[in-house]
C-alpha cells in the first residue's frame, strides 16, 4: 500500500478500532438483539465483549451465553460463557477446530434470551 493510500485510510482505521469506545472493531462482531457482540478466541479461551447500540460497554455481570462450536472432525461442542468483569464473558476452549472457529452464540440477559448470532473467526494461538 502506498503512503498516500495509507494516509487516506488512517482516519477510517482509527474509527474502526473503536477510538474512545471500549470496543475495538475486529470484524468479529455480530448484532444480537440490541447489542453488538464481539468474539475473540485466543489460546484456550473464548471471549465475548458486549456493547450497546451506542457502542458503550455493557456490564456483563447479569449476562450469560452458550455457544455451539464446530470442532475438529465436524464434532459439535458446547461452550458456556460466564461473566469475567467489565463487558466480557469468557469460556474455556479445550478442543481443536478445523480452520476457522465457527460458533452459534445464544446470548442471555437479565430478562432471558436476547437472540443468537453466528461467528466465523480466526482463532489466535
Amino acid at each position: 500500500m502506498g503512503a498516500a493510500a495509507a494516509a487516506a485510510l488512517a482516519p477510517a482505521l482509527a474509527w474502526a478500532q473503536g477510538a474512545g469506545h471500549g470496543h475495538a472493531h475486529s470484524g468479529n462482531e455480530v448484532k444480537i438483539g440490541r447489542h453488538e457482540v464481539e468474539l475473540v478466541v485466543r489460546g484456550g479461551q473464548a471471549t465475548l465483549s458486549i456493547v450497546d447500540d451506542k457502542e458503550q460497554p455493557v456490564d456483563a455481570a447479569a449476562f450469560g451465553a452458550t455457544a455451539v462450536v464446530l470442532a475438529r472432525g465436524n464434532e459439535r461442542r458446547t461452550l458456556e460463557f460466564r461473566p469475567a468483569g467489565g463487558n466480557r464473558l469468557v469460556a474455556p476452549v479445550d478442543f481443536q477446530v478445523d480452520g476457522k472457529f465457527r460458533a452459534t452464540v445464544a446470548l442471555r440477559g437479565p430478562g432471558g434470551e436476547l437472540g443468537t448470532g453466528r461467528f466465523n473467526v480466526d482463532a489466535v494461538r
